[in-house]
């Protein structure tokens, strides 16, 4: 058997300032796995970058520094050592084969053999390959670029909800048909002779004619799906009456609301009467409080003056023996410590008196808080008329006017919705009766060229297709797809349909597996039936499902996600399979050596991302 294509063993990104980032894969499986912003999705962009891709990847903050990618693969037929180094800015690359180095051009050109499209062509053993383009049997030379997308899938393709084969391109669909073609049958179209003319001119009106077919077609697919059954004119008519009910709708809705408003002009000034009232309330309530603080204190301030004036009376009662100054007996007594001497009398006079005063200060305080408990019960009083009344109002508004309103909203709601739904139909069908019209005039000019012998074409045979189609039945049986039966081609919609249901049809968490599933099926059939491949496939998020699945999607179990990357690390040992997930595969395949596992941590735990983090002294040298 053959060893076709070739095998990327070192990915790195260089400058001349900053460290090499570097990712070195095996054959088999390998995955590239981590949390989001760790640069799995910048690297691969640039393996895409790398195997000719026109558009350079998106530009990240952390590849400051860097200015080339640089892209090592391994000749599976020699087993030589290449490398690929293009700058990140694009254009031609640098071919490095031991020590033998080349530039070659980044634009494809049949006669130029000096590309990076014909060199890879070259490993994969599909150079000098012609394709159809177009009805009338033009050909043109077939370049990686035409089966990229059959190997490198992104996040955002693998969830499309058209075929894997199909860009959504309507001119390059007989081209990526037919490259689609050529891998599952290993024939090309080069002995497709271009019609002649006049043919010439027949094919120039029949391209003309596939595509007002093929855009009359999916618009009436569009009325199709928009469930319309109506002519145009019975259209236009219900579209008038809509427009009248919907007016209606409008004036019965403002009625409403203005029948409402008055209860909401009352709700919002009794609402902002309660709030000043509850302000005021808690403003007395806090004055209540200190005023028992402050009658607490004029009692205590009583007693402690009473207690002082009934000492200075015993006091003054009593006879002094010795000087209440200096202690001397009578006789030894200094008169000057007689006069300073304050009579204990005048000291209970004096708190007597201060007494009175405290009794007239709680006399006026006693008044003061009689005003504000009358004001309090006078503000409750209010408060729970107005409570009450906010409580009518409010009922009456939710009771009898918001329903009312509400019906009122959803009827406009509705006719709008219908509006919409008419105006999209009235639309298409004016779309198609213009379409019909330059297709009848189309058909009446070529008349003549008509009656001419149409050239045909052999294009895949069912040998072919059942063929590929059990081999993805085969693959999706590994995986443990859920209520899989049987899986066959649909040649209409090229694509494949999974127990009586298009591949497409599903939501895009199934569509991502699916189109996994077919992607990794054409390779397998081309190595199982010797036929030319890249050998490499790489497919970004293709169980997305776990993570973000449709509204109404029922996700897989687990086993789904297990079953595939057993059956990757079984089924593609003499090929090499790329997957960038956020989940890492099994543990035990990783133990086992059986998957080459990238992790990426977004932390400082182990490998941060695909760019290293500089260090601060790294940092430093480069200020």
């Amino acid at each position: 058997m053959t060893r076709h294509g070739f095998m990327i063993t070192r990915l790195a990104l260089t400058g001349p300032t900053v460290e090499a980032a570097e990712l070195r894969f095996r054959a088999g499986l390998n995955v590239i796995t981590g949390p989001s912003d760790t640069g799995k999705t910048f690297a691969f962009e640039c393996i895409d970058f790398m195997l000719g891709a026109s558009r350079s990847p998106k530009t990240i903050p952390e590849a400051d520094g860097y200015d080339s990618v640089c892209l090592d693969i391994r000749d599976r037929q020699t087993n030589e050592e290449i490398s690929l180094t293009r700058s990140l800015k694009g254009g031609s690359f640098k071919l490095d084969i031991g020590g033998k180095k080349k530039i070659l051009g980044d634009k494809y050109k049949a006669e130029n053999e000096d590309t990076a499209s014909q060199f890879l062509l070259k490993l994969s053993n599909l150079q000098n390959k012609m394709i159809r383009k177009n009805a009338s049997g033009q050909t043109r030379a077939f370049s990686f670029r035409h089966m990229a997308h059959l190997s490198v899938i992104s996040e955002e393709e693998v969830i499309k909800n058209r075929s894997p084969i199909l860009s959504g391109q309507y001119v390059k669909a007989t081209e990526e048909k037919s490259a689609y073609s050529l891998l599952l049958s290993g024939s090309d179209d080069s002995s497709i002779v271009e019609v002649p003319d006049p043919r010439e001119i027949k094919g120039h009106f029949e391209a003309k004619e596939e595509v007002l077919v093929g855009v009359i077609a999916s618009t009436k697919s569009k009325i199709e799906e928009i469930s319309i059954d109506v002519d145009l004119p019975t259209l236009n008519k219900q579209l008038g009456r809509l427009e009248h009910s919907i007016h209606e709708c409008e004036a019965s809705l403002n009625e409403r609301m203005e029948s409402a408003a008055p209860f909401e002009e009352i709700r919002h000034t009794v609402w902002g009467k309660l709030n000043k009232i509850e302000s005021r309330l808690g403003v007395l309530s806090e004055l209540q409080s200190r005023f028992f603080l402050l009658y607490d204190q004029y009692q205590s301030d009583i007693l402690r003056l009473q207690a002082i004036a009934e000492s200075g009376a015993r006091l003054g009662e009593m006879s002094l023996d010795r000087c209440p100054v200096c202690g001397a007996l009578p006789e030894d007594q200094d008169k000057d410590h007689q006069e300073c001497q304050i009579e204990p009398l005048d000291v209970a006079r004096s708190c007597i008196s201060e007494i009175s005063k405290i009794k007239g200060l709680i006399s006026d305080l006693e008044l003061t808080q009689d005003d504000v408990k009358i004001e309090i019960e006078k503000l409750s009083s209010s408060r729970s008329q107005c409570r009450d009344e906010l409580t009518r109002v409010t009922q009456i508004l939710e009771d009898y006017h918001s329903p009312r309103i509400s019906d009122a909203i959803n009827n406009l709601k509705m006719h709008q919705e219908q509006k919409e739904h008419l105006l999209k139909a009235i639309s298409l069908y004016e779309q198609l009766n213009e379409l019909e019209e330059l297709l009848e005039d189309l058909q009446k000019e070529t008349t003549k060229q008509k009656q001419a012998t149409k050239p045909t074409f052999a294009g895949l045979r069912d040998h072919h297709l059942e063929a590929f189609a059990k081999a993805v039945q085969g693959r999706l049986e590994a995986w443990k797809f859920p209520n899989l039966d049987r899986v066959t081609f649909d040649k209409q919609n090229w694509d494949i349909v999974i127990s009586g249901r298009n591949r497409s049809s599903h939501g895009k968490g199934v569509r991502a597996v699916t189109h996994a599933a077919f992607t990794l099926s054409l390779l397998r059939y081309c190595l199982d039936s010797d036929l030319p491949h890249s050998g490499v496939v790489v497919i970004d998020s293709p169980l997305v499902v776990y993570r973000q699945p449709d509204a109404g999607e029922e996700g897989f179990s687990s086993d789904v996600k297990l079953a595939f990357y057993y059956d990757l690390s079984q089924s593609y040992q003499d090929a090499q399979v790329i997957v960038i997930e956020n989940d890492a595969p099994p543990d035990d395949l990783d133990t086992a050596n059986a998957v080459n596992v990238i992790r990426f941590t977004g932390t400082n735990q182990g490998r941060r991302g695909f760019i290293p983090v500089p260090s601060q002294s790294d940092k430093v040298t480069s200020q």
